[in-house]
């Protein structure tokens, strides 16, 4: 079997909810339509001009807002295979689709919290078929299977998650969905360096052939619970030593971004500030820390932050 059709045989095996996949039904193999973090703020720190950048996949917003930031290159890493044919359905319809307001009418499915209105076109055939142009390969195949065999809803609510949905959160989250900024990948697109990996981040190391000037890492800290059972913390930090080798000097990590940090109430070890402070310590570890959104990723009424632990190579020299 090709890899391409292992991919197809996921994707319908979601999408007809077969128990095969149940086990991984929420945490890894159904996609995040769009981002749950703050990422206009999160990001803004982080210098990453003519930079070597690799970031967790998930929902693709990163690969845009990193490209916003001019780098030299962008990887997407992700454990869900997936993700890879998302980004690129989302790279070309930035040809077809002309403003923030269009892009977010073929690729949403409802508002939240206020509405419930589903978006009825979402994934719409006729839009499709005109950004399946430029489409190539297997990304090409992958998405006409699907249109071949379902409709566009059952796509849509099937393959991915509903997890953040709220159209006024995108927009305040997003670098990307302002005018101007739609407008420059819109017509940049062409030149975006990006490439895939399919790999579980615990084991990306040896599969990498050039040093990374910055890692995202998102929210995938907040389980380290389920990454490494008994040890999350330390498990974690044994990860982040492992992806510190491949830094270039000076490089960063975004060792995770965390929602709702002052939350004391979270059973999870990564919401334990004293712990968290004796494992991931000065001088390597520091904190952004970015006001919580109202709206975004559920948030209505907190006004506690939300935070990214960062790690920093101080290193004068390494070796790869």
């Amino acid at each position: 079997m090709t890899k391409l059709e292992q991919d197809l045989l996921l994707a319908h095996s979601l999408i007809e909810d077969k128990e095969k996949y149940v086990d991984y039904y929420w945490e890894f193999y159904r996609m995040w339509p769009f981002t749950t973090i703050n990422m206009k703020e999160y990001l803004k720190p982080f210098d990453l001009k003519n930079k070597n950048c690799m970031t967790i996949q998930g929902s693709s917003d990163h690969i845009f807002e990193l490209f916003l930031k001019n780098p030299k290159k962008i990887i997407g890493i992700d454990t869900n295979p997936l993700t890879k044919y998302y980004c690129y359905l989302k790279i070309a319809a930035f040809n077809i689709l002309d403003t923030p307001k269009e892009f977010l009418n073929f690729f949403k499915y409802y508002d939240y919290p206020k509405t419930f209105k589903k978006n009825y076109k979402v994934f719409d055939k006729d839009i499709f078929q005109e950004i399946s142009k430029y489409l190539k390969n297997d990304i090409k195949i992958f998405w006409e299977d699907l249109f071949k065999n379902y409709e566009p809803i059952k796509i849509r609510s099937m393959l991915f998650s509903s997890d953040e949905d709220n159209t006024k959160a995108l927009y305040q989250a997003l670098n990307y969905l302002s005018l101007e900024n739609y407008e420059y990948i819109k017509n940049n697109i062409n030149k975006i360096d990006f490439s895939f990996i399919n790999s579980d981040i615990r084991t990306l190391q040896n599969k990498l052939k050039e040093k990374q000037d910055f890692i995202a890492l998102s929210n995938l800290i907040i389980y380290a619970h389920k990454m490494y059972p008994g040890k999350p913390l330390t498990g974690f930090k044994h990860l982040i030593e492992n992806l510190a080798k491949i830094l270039n000097n000076n490089g960063q990590i975004i060792v995770g971004y965390l929602y709702d940090i002052e939350n004391n109430d979270d059973y999870r070890e990564v919401y334990k500030q004293e712990l968290r402070n004796i494992i991931f310590n000065e001088p390597e570890y520091s904190y952004h820390y970015v006001k919580r959104m109202e709206d975004l990723h559920l948030n209505q009424t907190s006004t506690n932050h939300d935070a990214c632990l960062i790690y920093t190579d101080k290193t004068l020299s390494k070796k790869y």
